[in-house]
C-alpha cells in the first residue's frame, strides 16, 4: 500500500523537477541573451559616436586649413595693398620691405601646403573623410548586424515552447533597421 501512495508522489516530485529545471533554463537563457542584448546596444552606440567623431574631425580640419591658409593669403593681400601704396608714395625702403613680407609670407604659405597636403587640399580632405567614413560606416553596420542577432537570438528563445510558458511577460525586441545604409545619396546643385 505504501508503494503505491509513494509512486504518485514520486512522479510529482519528478514533474516538479523538470519543470524547475525548464524554468531555470528559460529564466537564465532570457538573461544571458538580455545581456547580450545590452552589450552590442552599446557597441552601436560607440560604433556611431566613433562615426559621428570622423565628421567632427572632417569639419575641424577644414576649419583649420581655411583659418591657417586665410590668414598667410590676408597677410600677403595687405603686404601687396602696402606695397603698391609705398611705390605710388615713393617710397622704396617701405616698398621693399613689403616686398620682403609678401615673399616670406609666401614662402611660409607654400611650406605650410607642401608640409600639410591633407590639410589645404579639399580633394584630399575629402577623399581621407570619405575613407574614413566608409570604415566606421562598416563597422556601424556590422555592430548593427551583431545586435540584430542577438535580438533574434532572444525573441526565438522567449518565444519557443516551453521558455514561452515562463517568459510570457517578456516583450520581444526590435530590431534596428538599416535601410539608409543603402539609399542613393541626395544630389545638390
Amino acid at each position: 500500500m505504501k508503494k503505491i501512495i509513494m509512486f504518485p508522489i514520486f512522479i510529482a516530485a519528478v514533474v516538479l523537477i523538470i519543470l524547475g529545471i525548464i524554468w531555470i533554463n528559460a529564466y537564465n537563457g532570457e538573461v544571458t541573451r538580455n545581456n547580450l542584448i545590452e552589450k552590442n546596444r552599446g557597441d552601436v552606440h560607440a560604433a556611431l559616436g566613433s562615426r559621428y567623431d570622423k565628421v567632427l574631425a572632417f569639419i575641424d580640419a577644414i576649419e583649420g586649413a581655411d583659418t591657417t591658409v586665410t590668414n598667410y593669403l590676408n597677410i600677403i593681400k595687405e603686404a601687396r595693398t602696402a606695397f603698391a601704396e609705398a611705390i605710388d608714395n615713393g617710397d622704396i625702403i617701405e616698398a621693399d620691405a613689403e616686398a620682403g613680407t609678401i615673399d616670406s609670407t609666401f614662402v611660409t604659405l607654400l611650406a605650410y601646403m607642401e608640409d600639410n597636403p591633407a590639410s589645404y587640399n579639399t580633394v584630399s580632405l575629402y577623399a581621407g573623410f570619405m575613407s574614413e567614413f566608409s570604415a566606421a560606416t562598416n563597422v556601424v553596420l556590422n555592430t548593427i548586424g551583431k545586435f540584430n542577432e542577438s535580438v533574434m537570438s532572444y525573441n526565438n528563445h522567449i518565444q519557443k515552447f516551453t521558455n514561452n510558458m515562463f517568459l510570457a511577460n517578456k516583450e520581444p525586441y526590435a530590431t534596428y533597421s538599416i535601410t539608409n545604409y543603402n539609399a542613393t545619396l541626395p544630389t545638390f546643385n
